[in-house]
């Protein structure tokens, strides 16, 4: 299922400053889209992590509440070295492209698809494409079932910290 709008300005030539060091956070829906179409198990290439500011992103954070505190851990594409995503390629391409996820099928436009991000870190200057906006549509539905399912899991594991071995076989099809 590719829902990606057509690229007519090109990534050639780019640096992937979009993959290096930016988070790619990922709806639960969309996890388990990716484990799918891509065969992979989602430990090899999902994590949680905590290092998300949550005012950042509109994803829903799974919550842990522990000895009196509330901690926020967001689903997210492994990093090579702490910094590429681990399907950044040696020439700079998308070892997943087909299969991206929405923030990278909409970047550098905010999660509406209609206007480009103030701070944007992509040199190339690019137009609205048609389907974006379908692709932000996407994500927005994406993003209430991620919740719903955000709060069944902390209904279920709210105390413990999340582990991605767990995450697949729980929300595994």
């Amino acid at each position: 299922m590719s829902i990606s709008p057509s690229i007519t300005n090109s990534c050639k030539g780019c640096t992937a400053r979009c993959c290096r060091g930016l988070a790619v956070v990922l709806t639960i829906p969309e996890a388990k889209r990716m484990v799918k179409e891509l065969g992979l198990a989602p430990e090899d290439f999902l994590e949680f992590t905590a290092n998300v500011n949550s005012r950042e992103t509109p994803h829903y954070p799974l919550l842990v509440q522990r000895q009196g505190t509330v901690e926020e851990y967001f689903i997210v594409l492994k990093r090579k070295r702490g910094v590429d995503c681990v399907f950044l390629q040696d020439d700079l391409a998308c070892g997943i492209y087909p299969n991206r996820p929405h923030v990278c099928r909409l970047y550098p436009f905010d999660l509406g698809g209609k206007n480009v991000k103030k701070h944007a870190l992509c040199p190339v200057k690019f137009e609205r494409e048609e389907g974006t906006e379908k692709v932000a549509e996407q994500l927005r539905r994406e993003l209430l079932e991620h919740g719903r399912l955000a709060r069944e899991w902390h209904g279920k594991f709210g105390n413990e910290a999340p582990d991605i071995k767990r995450f697949g076989e729980y929300f595994g099809d």
